[in-house]
Order: C-alpha cells, then sequence, then structure tokens
C-alpha cells in the first residue's frame, strides 16, 4: 500500500506514526513514573514521619543513622563474643570485670576490654579520658582494690602523651 501512496503522502503518514509512537511512549513513561512514585510514597512519609518525631533523628541524616545502628549491633556482638569467656571462667572473673567497670570516672570511657585465662588471670580495659587525671585516679582506685594483684598503665598514659587513650592492665586470680 505504500508503494500506491505518493512522496508526500508517504511523509505525512510517516510523520503521524512518528507522532503518535512518541505520545505513547511518552504516556507508558508517565505511568511508569507514577507508579514508581506511588510505590515510594508509603516510605517517605513513614521517614518523614520518624524524622519529625525524633528530634535526634533530624540531626542525622537517615544513612548516618543506619551506619550507626549496624556498628553498635557489631559492637553488642563483639560485647557478648568477649564477656562469653568472662562468664564461663567463673564468678571471681565476672566481679573482678564489674568492679572495674564500676569505679571508672565519668570522664572516662571504655572502648575494649580483654580477658585472659590461666593461673594469674589478666584483664585488660582500654579507653579514653577527657583528661589524664581521670586516668590516674581510675588506676588508684582500681589499685587500693584487693582483688587486683597488680595494676598497670603506661607511663605516657599517665603523662597525657597519648591524648587521653589509655590502656590499664589487672592480674589476679580471677
Amino acid at each position: 500500500m505504500i508503494n500506491v501512496l505518493p512522496p508526500r503522502a508517504r511523509k505525512d503518514l510517516l510523520r503521524f506514526n512518528r507522532t503518535r509512537f512518541v505520545l505513547v511512549g511518552s504516556f507508558a513513561m508517565l505511568i511508569g513514573a507514577i507508579l514508581a512514585f506511588l510505590a515510594l510514597l508509603p516510605a517517605y512519609t513513614a521517614m518523614r514521619f520518624q524524622h519529625m518525631a525524633s528530634p535526634i533523628a533530624s540531626t542525622t541524616s537517615p544513612a548516618v543513622g543506619d551506619w550507626n545502628e549496624r556498628a553498635e549491633i557489631l559492637r553488642a556482638q563483639a560485647l557478648v563474643t568477649q564477656f562469653s569467656s568472662i562468664v564461663s571462667g567463673g564468678d571471681l572473673a565476672f566481679e573482678a570485670l564489674t568492679t572495674a567497670l564500676q569505679v571508672r570516672p565519668k570522664g572516662a570511657l571504655i572502648q575494649n576490654i580483654r580477658y585472659t585465662r590461666g593461673d594469674k588471670g589478666s584483664l585488660v580495659i582500654s579507653g579514653s579520658a577527657s583528661n589524664r587525671t581521670d586516668i590516674s585516679t581510675y588506676r588508684d582506685v582500681l589499685a587500693r582494690d584487693t582483688r587486683f594483684e597488680s595494676v598497670s598503665v603506661p607511663a605516657g598514659a599517665l603523662a597525657g602523651a597519648e591524648g587521653g587513650r589509655f590502656s590499664i592492665t589487672l592480674t589476679g586470680m580471677f
């Protein structure tokens, strides 16, 4: 049939079909965009309401919040792994750890605890403190406790050369 049409009519027919194809394609894209919007709308509204309800969530982006939650979960799993050896080690090790954590000053943050069993058990507590006097106070309080045979802190931590980071090694019969 295209052979029968004159060239001008052929061009008009091709232009009409091209316009129809572009129009149908545009409608298909528009419908796809509307469906994507409707699919994402519940998640957006949930995040928006959560964002408005929590003042802490407004200061951090959702990606940072997710990362912080994952980091906390990994930290909790690591603590469970570390504490499982202490709990199986007996009540003395758990009491020593509890005592060491309870007497820490308010400015000291504990970041890592390592326990080694043996004839003389050792407990290494690592962390950071706001100033060197907190580290010295923490060491003095632990040294007065009779559960610990020795309490050692690197001199650099007591002198303030390590920027507030410390590592206290406790040894005793636990």
